[in-house]
């Protein structure tokens, strides 16, 4: 925590207060430090004895900044308003000198590592992980570009958000500082928090390119038509995040929370046989990594085709509805639900990638590959049966459920909460925040 002390000076008149703030001036006052007026507040000083490095400026409304405290001379008293970004001065009879003190706000992923201080790593994925994360363990791995990333493992309790009035749980920080997550309902306790629950991923199974979230016909790595399971939640992003009536409580639309830069893997690549669009089988990297007694989950994508993303700096620029809009959503990976606990020969039903989504549909939609066997097939998780079971035996004309993933944007900041069911994760976004990676 970093603690900025900042000095100014009221030295208006009496009258200059009254046309200055646009009231009367009757013994108090409300002074917007952070969205101040010319001649309004004299900043005359500040310091921070506890900071690697002093801000450019003083800090602006919606910043990174929280005021702890105000203290004020002559007999003044100050509250903090919070809607207002700036203190309500009492007992003011003339120029006053006040000191606020001011703490920074970290953001979400900040707040998570401050929560979760035994980091840890896994070596072994041969087997279902049910372990608790008693005593906030949380796990890294390498990621895309070898950058680190974070993870939650096993019976997670503390990786819940509540974020545009749905509950969400935390997959991973990822290699940006943006936070994955993944679809839980409209409550803590749901177990059904599914977009759909009869989905198919493609109308056409019959040739391999119909494994991909977008795909060009006869092409590996193609990215011309939308999938049918894009073109869902492309839908559901528009109508639950990005819709005029999907706001926070200052107007923003959650669209603005939501990374431009984070990377969804729909890693087509193969490792055994021959790419072909029919005929002859073969197995995608996802089936060489995972189907076996010891798997190898990675986070890191090969592909820049495969890598899903709105900005042409970390991915392939195709996350944007049919209407030209962007639509930075996807679903879970296959290697992302084995960090997670899962294991491709034995159910889990004490992970948290389970515990939202053991009732409705039989199995719910990954966007790994795994083979052409006779048709297209993508990696899919039991729900009601194979509980928590990540497996493969079927092909991308299914009806299967969909859970909505996304990832905030790294600058966006905590506002409350501990991160579980009773006291979830929320978050706020200031005025620089809402423009990045736009």
């Amino acid at each position: 925590t970093q603690t900025y002390t900042v000095t100014f000076e009221y030295a208006n008149t009496e009258a200059d207060q009254t046309a200055d703030m646009g009231k009367e001036f009757s013994g108090s006052i409300e002074l917007y430090l952070l969205d101040s007026k010319p001649g309004d507040v004299n900043v005359l000083a500040y310091t921070c004895s506890t900071c690697d490095t002093m801000p450019s400026s003083f800090p602006l409304k919606g910043g990174n900044y929280s005021a702890k405290s105000v203290t004020c001379t002559n007999g003044v008293t100050a509250t903090w308003d919070a809607n207002k970004w700036g203190p309500i001065l009492e007992n003011m009879t003339g120029p006053t000198n006040c000191t606020v003190d001011f703490e920074e706000i970290p953001t979400l992923a900040i707040q998570i590592l401050n929560d979760n201080t035994n980091v840890s790593t896994r070596t072994s994925f041969g087997s279902a992980f049910t372990t608790s994360n008693n005593g906030n363990t949380i796990y890294s791995a390498a990621g895309q570009d070898n950058k680190t990333t974070y993870y939650f493992a096993g019976n997670v309790t503390n990786n819940y958000v509540y974020f545009a009035n749905k509950y969400w749980r935390i997959v991973r920080i990822n290699e940006d500082n943006s936070v994955r997550l993944i679809y839980a309902g409209t409550s803590a306790t749901s177990t059904s928090g599914f977009s759909s629950t009869s989905q198919i991923f493609n109308s056409e199974y019959k040739s391999s390119e119909y494994v991909g979230y977008k795909f060009t016909s006869g092409g590996q790595y193609g990215l011309n038509t939308n999938s049918a399971i894009k073109t869902h939640l492309d839908s559901w992003y528009t109508t639950n995040l990005n819709a005029s009536s999907t706001v926070d409580t200052s107007g923003n639309k959650f669209d603005k929370y939501i990374s431009r830069t984070a990377i969804y893997c729909n890693d087509r690549t193969v490792t055994s046989g021959s790419w072909t669009l029919s005929g002859s089988d073969f197995i995608y990297a996802s089936n060489s990594r995972l189907n076996k007694s010891s798997p190898s989950p990675t986070f890191k994508c090969s592909h820049l085709n495969d890598r899903f993303t709105t900005s042409l700096t970390t991915g392939n620029s195709q996350l944007y509805n049919a209407s030209g809009v962007a639509s930075p959503i996807a679903t879970i990976t296959a290697d992302e639900v084995a960090y997670a606990g899962g294991y491709y020969n034995a159910n889990n039903t004490n992970y948290y990638i389970y515990q939202n989504a053991s009732s409705g549909p039989d199995h719910w939609w990954t966007m790994s590959p795994y083979a052409l066997e006779s048709s297209a097939r993508v990696w899919f998780v039991g729900a009601t049966s194979n509980g928590g079971k990540p497996t493969c035996y079927s092909y991308v004309g299914s009806t299967y459920g969909v859970r909505p993933v996304i990832s905030l944007k790294s600058c966006v900041q905590w506002d409350e909460g501990n991160g579980t069911s009773a006291t979830p994760y929320k978050v706020r976004i200031n005025e620089s925040c809402i423009s990045a990676e736009n």
